[in-house]
């Protein structure tokens, strides 16, 4: 039996259903810059057939250091407040 990869290269599909994410909301953040570069860009292909590939490693440390969208830092639940009533 072959060898399992503990840190295999992943499509731009397969890195968003690691992260429970679209697949566009994964290229958005591609697209802004926010999101790691590839670790395999795929560069000698014409831009428009390009398949990038990230190493699992590089996409959990990437989503372990970046601050969820939407949640502010002043909200209760982000604070853990409750309100007394």
């Amino acid at each position: 039996m072959g060898q399992v990869d503990a840190d295999p290269l992943m499509t731009v599909t397969e890195v968003a259903d690691h992260l429970r994410l679209t697949a566009s909301s994964w290229r958005a953040y591609v697209a802004d810059g926010s999101a790691p570069a590839p670790d395999d860009p795929d560069s000698d292909r014409p831009a428009n057939r390009r398949r990038p590939r990230w190493r699992r490693s590089t996409v959990d440390a990437w989503h372990a250091r970046r601050r969820p969208r939407g949640r502010s830092s002043g909200t209760p639940a982000a604070t853990g407040a409750v309100e007394d009533g």
